[in-house]
């Protein structure tokens, strides 16, 4: 199933490259201008607490504003994800429609980050001063449990846009089944953490153009489809023991999909008019 998501992934970011492209670009442009404006609050003087709040609300701000447009992508990434065609003028009718949550998300994300950048630094360095290695134990414990909240809470994340693209919940009931999507599919959402992995080093490498942060939205927009599979087939299927729902007939429930995408091969991608 993991080797249809590869496929499905590249083709669709392939078939519409040139709409991702720009929405990309927007994307670096938001990015570049958050950063010069990060490092220009950096290089003025403040006193170190007011430094800290200065900074926090900064990184509080880009986080929210940059997911109302990250947020405005959703129709885009349902539409690619459905076997459409998306248009422009999508995302930036989405833009509106897309204020509540990207502000609310972009605030909650921007909060695991403050505390990232906060807790763990000051826990690691407890004890530390005074040389007292009971402190250091203490500070190390507590590092470590606020890092892997932390990552459960980030890899439960990973589903939420999709859930809001697809299911288009409320801010709320998205975040609960983001969670339940996590538990429910733990070692799929680590594989998915893997792939977004890799599509982040190579948006770095591009700088955020391909496959850039629509890239993974379309990603996790078809992650989510597949495991929606899943749920339809234990509902026409109940009363199948713990065993039985481990058993998903993955060929049957992809045939569909399969037909849609069709078999194509690399000549026909990249050199389409030798065909």
């Amino acid at each position: 199933m993991f080797g249809f998501l590869f496929k499905k992934n590249f083709y669709d970011i392939w078939d519409n490259f040139f709409h991702l492209l720009v929405i990309n670009l927007i994307y670096t442009v938001l990015i570049f201008g958050g950063v010069f404006g990060f490092l220009g609050l950096c290089s003025i003087e403040m006193q170190t607490g007011i430094r800290f709040i200065v900074l926090g609300a900064a990184i509080l701000a880009f986080s929210m504003i940059f997911h109302i447009f990250l947020f405005a992508q959703g129709k885009s990434a349902e539409k690619i994800s459905n076997y459409s065609v998306p248009k422009l003028r999508d995302f930036f009718g989405n833009i509106i429609p897309s204020i509540k949550d990207g502000v609310l998300f972009g605030l909650f994300f921007g909060m695991l980050v403050l505390v990232a950048i906060v807790s763990i630094p000051s826990y690691l360095n407890l004890g530390v001063a005074d040389g007292d290695p009971a402190k250091s134990l203490v500070g190390l414990v507590l590092a470590f449990f606020v890092f892997w909240i932390l990552i459960i809470v980030l890899l439960a994340l990973q589903w939420f846009m999709a859930v809001r693209n697809v299911l288009h919940n409320s801010f709320g009931k998205c975040l609960r089944k983001s969670f339940i999507l996590l538990f429910d599919n733990f070692w799929f959402t680590l594989g998915m953490a893997l792939i977004n992995l890799v599509n982040l080093a190579i948006t770095t490498l591009t700088m955020s153009l391909m496959p850039g942060f629509t890239g993974i939205q379309v990603c996790a927009t078809n992650a989510l489809h597949l495991r929606m599979y899943k749920y339809d087939w234990y509902e026409v299927n109940p009363g199948m023991t713990k065993d039985q729902r481990r058993h998903v007939p993955w060929d049957q429930l992809l045939q569909k999909d399969r037909k849609l995408m069709g078999a194509r091969k690399l000549r026909n991608i990249f050199v389409p008019w030798k065909e």
